[in-house]
């Protein structure tokens, strides 16, 4: 589970608001782009890795209803990635675009799993998305005209590429098209 946490600890050190100015510091603006992404790379695989190589320790039995629930949270944590990634209108109606997606994804994760490692992962990423939306780390105000149904056309189409990848990833299986 050290690597999970790890990982966990990475990522959300990476989206400090102050970790962006210290990158740039370091790496210089047209460098923060690049170390920010092999850096988010990195914690990411550190999370995967992390959560295969963990064992199933049980900590409470998730309610009956909890699968349904987080399929639903997911979905709309990914319109709301989706809203995050494209600079539409949407963006700044949200106000916290990125922090929502967290949140519902987090907290539809932990109405579906009951055991230590979903804690780690799931119960540490709500905390830190609760955090940046209470001290209210919004994205920029710039919007661009016309990305509203395309962010959230993306955002669907990445919540169909999930529930496929999902399996490899996680080796949880959700739903497949295949019979």
């Amino acid at each position: 589970m050290i690597l999970l946490i790890l990982g966990v600890v990475l990522l959300a050190a990476l989206h400090l608001p102050q970790s962006k100015a210290a990158i740039i510091a370091r790496a210089g603006a047209s460098g923060y782009g690049p170390v920010f992404g092999v850096f988010s790379i990195l914690a990411l695989a550190l999370i995967v890795l992390g959560w295969r190589l963990s064992d199933f320790v049980p900590v409470y039995e998730p309610p009956a209803w909890g699968r349904h629930a987080n399929f639903g949270f997911t979905f709309l944590a990914f319109l709301s990635l989706g809203v995050f990634l494209f600079r539409g209108k949407l963006r700044q109606v949200l106000r916290f675009p990125m922090g929502i997606a967290v949140l519902l994804w987090s907290a539809g994760h932990l109405l579906a799993n009951g055991d230590l490692r979903s804690l780690i992962l799931f119960g540490a990423l709500l905390i830190f998305a609760i955090l940046l939306i209470a001290i209210g780390a919004r994205p920029s105000p710039e919007t661009r005209g016309g990305h509203d149904l395309v962010s959230l056309v993306i955002g669907a189409a990445l919540f169909g590429a999930m529930t496929q990848l999902h399996p490899v990833l996680t080796g949880v299986p959700i739903l497949t098209l295949a019979r």
